[in-house]
């Protein structure tokens, strides 16, 4: 059938994207622990992956 084709190529990367996210916030919910002075408050929303960056508290230079 041809109209599977179609739908494959844009459910594949969809999934890949919906498991990527799911990754990325599972080892940021492991990473955070790391940085006790950073909570996820501090950070901006949509910019989770680099609170120290954005942290004044933390130690003064980053990663």
């Amino acid at each position: 059938m041809p109209h599977l084709a179609p739908l494959s190529w844009i459910l594949a990367p969809s999934i890949f994207v919906l498991m990527l996210i799911i990754i990325m916030t599972s080892m940021w919910w492991h990473i955070t622990p790391l940085f006790p002075k950073v909570s996820p408050s501090d950070s901006p929303v949509g910019m989770p992956l680099w609170p120290w960056c954005w942290s004044g508290r933390g130690s003064g230079h980053s990663l």
